[in-house]
């Protein structure tokens, strides 16, 4: 069963918590790590206020994302 939505300003999650998360103006989730009030992908990093949504990844997608 997925995790549910939470939205940024409702709570952030663990420390390198994998994560998937949405930003502001977009639809497609991201996949990667939260750490030091930043959300981190493979690409890039975006500051907290840019992420409308998150929720806990599973590792099977945490694990595909990587491997790309």
């Amino acid at each position: 069963m997925s995790a549910q939505w939470v939205t940024s300003e409702a709570g952030l999650p663990h420390t390198d918590e994998p994560v998937e998360f949405v930003l502001d103006g977009r639809d497609v989730p991201l996949v990667g790590t939260y750490a030091q009030q930043t959300f981190w992908s493979r690409w890039s990093s975006y500051d907290v206020q840019r992420v409308r949504t998150w929720r806990s990844a599973d590792s099977g997608s945490f694990a595909a994302a990587s491997a790309c």
